[in-house]
């Protein structure tokens, strides 16, 4: 009878260390799954980020461009008669401007 409680200790013993070790893997598993999880929202907002800067880099690449072009025209007279009539409101010798003010 003494042989037969050790047995049944034996095998109480084995299911309690079983019984451990599943929860242990189990736990495991959830805690991988939230850093998984957590892992893809990174991701997500990373790729977000991503995209706004490569919009801002594609505007500040036209408005390069646009400079340049700009640049490359600085020493036209026309292109600079053109400008400080549109921007500042200058006028040619001899030139008349008339506003409309009815409106």
């Amino acid at each position: 009878m003494a042989e037969r409680l050790e047995k049944n200790e034996g095998k109480t013993r084995k299911r309690r260390a079983g019984m451990f070790a599943t929860l242990v893997v189990l736990v495991l598993l959830l805690v991988a799954g939230l850093q998984l999880m957590s892992m893809r929202e990174k991701l997500a907002a990373a790729q977000a980020e991503k995209d706004i800067i490569t919009e801002q880099v594609a505007r500040q690449e036209q408005e390069n461009r646009s400079l340049e072009a700009a640049l490359e025209r600085a020493e036209d007279p026309e292109y600079l008669q053109q400008l400080a009539r549109d921007q500042l409101g200058m006028v040619s010798p001899g030139q008349k401007d008339f506003y409309d003010v009815s409106n």
